[in-house]
C-alpha cells in the first residue's frame, strides 16, 4: 500500500486506510472460512454477500473487535464460538454516516463494553479503570463532543473532516475517584479502528474536547500508517520517558505521544481565535498550545536520541517538527 505522508489532517488518507482496514479484513475472513470449513459450515452465498458488504462500505468498530476474537477462539479450537462470531460478522450492519456516542456499561452485563474495554485493556501492570458514567457527565461530555465538532467544523475544516472519516463511535465512561489508582483521558486500539474510548468527567470546555477528539483520532490515523509498516524498529521492551504519560513507555508509544502532541497544538492553534470563545477560552487556547508545545519537544528529543525510525516514521515526525517549528515562529498571539 503506498500512501502520501502528511502531517496535516487528510480527509482522502482516513478514508484511504479505511478502505485497505476493510480489504485486509475480508481476506482474511475468506482465509479463515477455508481454514475451519470442516468444523464450521457457512453459507457460501451469505459469505460471499457480507464479504462484499464490508469491502465495499463503512463497518462498526464492533465488527473488527469480533474478528480478532474470532482468531483467539480459532488458534484455541473453539470452535463453536468461532461459529457464532461468523455470524455475527456475516450479519452485522454497515455503519452510518453520523458519529454515535455510546455509553459505557458494566462489562458483566454489557457485550459491546466487554468488547471495547478488551481491546483497551492491554497492560497487565496498569489496568485500565473504566466505570459507567453519569448520566449527568455523559450528557455533558456529549453536549461537549458536539460544540466541539461544531467548532473545528467552522475553524478547521480538513480536521473536522477527517476525524469525521476516521471515526464512528465514540464510547463514553469514566476514570476511578478513589487515589492510587490510574485514571485515564481517552484511549484507542487497531482492533477498535474507527472508534475511542473517553472519560466523560475529564474535557471542561470545547477547548479540551477538540483537544480530546483529535488526540484520539490520531491514534487511529497511525494505527493506518501501522497497516503494513511501523513507524519505529524499537523492540517494546525498550522504555523511556513519554511527555504525556507518568510510566516509562516504548518507542512507538512515545512516538504516538509525541505525533499527537503537535496535532494538539493544530487543534487548538486552528481555534484559538474563534469569536465563537470567550474571552477566558481564548487565553486558555494560548496557554494549552504552550503546553503541547513544550510536550512535543520533550518527546522529540527523547525519540532522536533513542528511536530507529523507518521511512515512513521519520518522514512523519519530520513533517510533525517542520509544523511545530514553523508555528512556534509564526502563529500570531491573542489576548483575552
Amino acid at each position: 500500500m503506498t500512501t502520501p505522508l502528511s502531517f496535516y489532517p487528510s480527509e482522502s488518507i482516513a478514508r484511504k486506510f479505511d478502505q485497505t482496514t476493510r480489504e485486509r479484513l475480508a481476506d482474511s475472513l475468506t482465509y479463515l472460512a477455508d481454514v475451519c470449513s470442516e468444523a464450521i459450515e457457512l453459507p457460501p452465498l451469505e459469505l460471499d454477500q457480507a464479504l462484499d458488504r464490508i469491502r465495499t462500505q463503512s463497518i462498526l468498530p464492533e465488527t473488527l473487535a469480533a474478528y480478532y476474537e474470532l482468531g483467539n477462539a480459532i488458534q484455541n479450537n473453539d470452535f463453536d464460538f468461532a461459529e457464532s462470531l461468523f455470524q455475527e460478522i456475516l450479519e452485522s450492519k454497515p455503519a452510518g454516516e453520523a458519529l454515535e456516542v455510546i455509553p459505557f456499561r458494566s462489562p458483566d452485563t454489557d457485550r459491546r463494553s466487554k468488547r471495547y474495554l478488551n481491546q483497551v485493556d492491554t497492560d497487565q501492570k496498569n489496568p485500565f479503570n473504566i466505570f459507567p458514567a453519569s448520566q449527568d457527565d455523559f450528557d455533558r461530555a456529549e453536549q461537549l463532543i458536539n460544540e466541539a465538532l461544531d467548532l473545528l467544523e467552522t475553524e478547521s475544516p480538513d480536521l473536522f473532516a477527517e476525524i469525521k472519516a476516521l471515526l464512528k463511535r465514540v464510547m463514553l465512561g469514566s476514570g476511578p475517584t478513589e487515589k492510587g489508582l490510574h485514571t485515564f483521558d481517552g484511549a484507542s486500539a487497531p482492533g477498535l479502528w474507527g472508534a475511542i474510548v473517553l472519560n466523560a468527567i475529564e474535557p471542561k470546555d470545547a477547548v479540551d474536547m477538540a483537544q480530546t477528539l483529535a488526540h484520539e483520532s490520531c491514534h487511529n490515523l497511525l494505527f493506518g500508517y501501522c497497516i503494513d509498516d511501523r513507524l519505529v524498529n524499537n523492540s517494546d521492551d525498550e522504555r523511556h520517558g513519554s511527555p504525556l504519560r507518568i510510566d516509562p513507555r516504548p518507542l512507538d508509544g512515545i512516538y504516538h505521544a509525541t505525533f499527537v502532541l503537535a496535532r494538539m497544538h493544530y487543534a487548538v492553534a486552528t481555534i484559538a481565535l474563534s469569536q465563537e470563545l470567550s474571552p477566558e477560552l481564548k487565553q486558555k487556547a494560548q496557554q494549552e498550545m504552550e503546553q503541547r508545545k513544550i510536550g512535543f519537544y520533550d518527546g522529540l528529543s527523547t525519540l532522536k536520541k533513542y528511536a530507529d525510525f523507518t521511512h515512513q516514521g521519520k518522514a512523519l515526525i519530520d513533517a510533525a517538527e517542520a509544523y511545530m517549528n514553523d508555528a512556534v515562529t509564526n502563529l500570531p498571539q491573542t489576548s483575552a
